[in-house]
């Protein structure tokens, strides 16, 4: 499964995890593991281990005897995989090697070339894509519901603008209550959160947490996971075209080789379009209004 960041790629991960009809056909169970940037791989692997009842893998000097004690255990099995947030494409092989014959194995990754590597065909990857206009309305109304009962018609434009990203209006909306309850309009808010700056100033919602630090980032933060991967040249490229970017934001090549200056903009475009930060639609080259406010904001750091 792979998607833009702040898609709602793990929800949709972990929606399957609790759908009953999944829990019967793997009828032995569902395991889950989040990877990240930096994963250590032996731990997530001694961590399915001790899910199915053994410490031994704890003890594996190696990650190959750790995947071959895991296999052995998940070899008569009947279960689902679920490996989130995958950033490499060598993160996902040990998880490969383990699956049993009756074991279904599901990863989720923002980055289209580790989908592309993963997957055994084309067919096998799912693009998730963001809410319908209606379904992002209705999601604003579950967290600010004054607001959207209030000043419908400003609400309407608040998720159009934000594209119906989950993420953006999960934010504007725990930000909007948030202000409601203080007793103040939120009329210049919804104004001010419809060009994604003040979003990704925004802490991300709470499942969102370091699990190390015990901290939660920002909108930023998380966004800045993915560019920062980026070599300096194509980071600088990325962040040049938040001011240039038109609503909705999609490029042509002429538009991007004068933007950028090159005489050939196909690698960078390449390398973005490798990262999940842009997506080729039709003969030109899309960015999410999220992703071109983080753009904006790399400008000024």
């Amino acid at each position: 499964m792979r998607g833009w960041p702040g898609v709602g790629k793990s929800s949709a991960a972990a929606a399957l995890a609790y759908d009953s009809e999944a829990r019967r056909a793997y009828q032995d169970g569902i395991l889950w593991i989040s990877l990240g940037p930096k994963p250590s791989l032996l731990s997530a692997l001694a961590t399915w281990g001790r899910v199915l009842g053994t410490d031994e893998l704890l003890k594996a000097p190696t990650l190959k005897q750790a995947i071959a004690q895991l296999t052995a255990l998940l070899s008569r099995k009947r279960m689902l995989l679920i490996v989130d947030d995958v950033w490499e494409t060598e993160h996902a092989a040990p998880f490969q090697q383990v699956r049993g014959d009756g074991c279904g194995l599901l990863f989720t990754t923002r980055e289209t070339h580790v989908a592309e590597a993963i997957a055994s065909v084309h067919a096998a990857i799912y693009n998730l894509p963001v809410l319908t206009h209606e379904s992002a309305l209705e999601l604003l109304a579950l967290l600010a519901p004054f607001t959207v009962s209030e000043y419908p018609n400003e609400s309407r434009d608040l998720v159009r603008d934000l594209e119906c990203l989950p993420l953006a209006v999960q934010v504007a909306g725990r930000t909007l209550n948030a202000e409601a309850k203080l007793g103040w309009s939120v009329k210049e808010l919804l104004i001010q959160l419809r060009t994604g700056a003040r979003i990704i100033e925004q802490k991300a919602p709470a499942d969102r947490a370091d699990l190390e630090t015990q901290t939660i980032p920002t909108v930023a933060a998380l966004l800045k996971q993915s560019t920062d991967r980026l070599d300096q040249f194509t980071r600088d490229c990325f962040a040049y075209l938040g001011p240039f970017a038109p609503k909705p934001a999609t490029f042509d090549i002429d538009a991007l080789k004068a933007v950028w200056q090159v005489e050939d903009p196909r690698p960078v475009v390449r390398d973005l379009v490798s990262h999940g930060l842009m997506e080729p639609v039709g003969g030109r080259f899309r960015m999410h209004a999220l992703l071109v406010a983080h753009a904006r904001s790399l400008l000024t750091e």
